[in-house]
């Protein structure tokens, strides 16, 4: 089985973070409300796995990725960018579920807290629709699996 590190990014303004949306019925996760994010560049998913092996989260190498995807998916950048672990979880998030390809796939999470720095939220690549969230109104937002257990253990749900 296939195993992609994913960097995903908890981009905070205010009160308010910003989500993203795929296509219709594009996996993995879809329709549902979704970090910004993806996988780390082909070439470097060994060496992401060592690294995650190592406990070193926030590696330039994670966080490079993390601002090309964040990029690409929404034309914003971000700043004061940090991993939720050790903090909130001891290591990263894992599961295994169906690539875009319909292949079974183990995916690892790297979960960031960042802030927004420039650029207005613009849906790009395979995002069709982002918007700005409230926090508070989390619980009454469909999000993924995955998204829903970080904010609960971040106590936003």
């Amino acid at each position: 089985m296939e195993t992609r590190v994913i960097v995903s990014a908890i981009i905070q303004k205010g009160d308010y973070i910003l989500l993203g949306k795929k296509a219709k019925g594009r996996p993995p996760y879809p329709d549902v409300w979704h970090l910004l994010g993806g996988g780390v560049e082909d070439e470097f998913q060994r060496q992401a796995i060592e690294l995650i092996e190592q406990g070193d989260y926030n590696n330039m190498l994670f966080i490079k990725n993390l601002e090309r995807e964040v990029w690409e998916e929404s034309r914003i950048e971000i700043k004061s960018i940090q991993n939720i672990c050790p903090k909130y979880r001891t290591t990263p998030r894992e599961t295994k579920t169906n690539n875009k390809y319909g292949v079974l796939t183990h995916y690892i999470f790297l979960e960031y807290l960042c802030e927004y720095k420039s650029g207005k939220p613009t849906p790009n690549d395979d995002i069709k629709e982002v918007k700005w969230v409230d926090k508070r109104n989390l619980p009454n937002v469909q999000v993924t699996k995955p998204s829903h257990e970080m904010y609960k253990e971040l106590g936003w749900i």
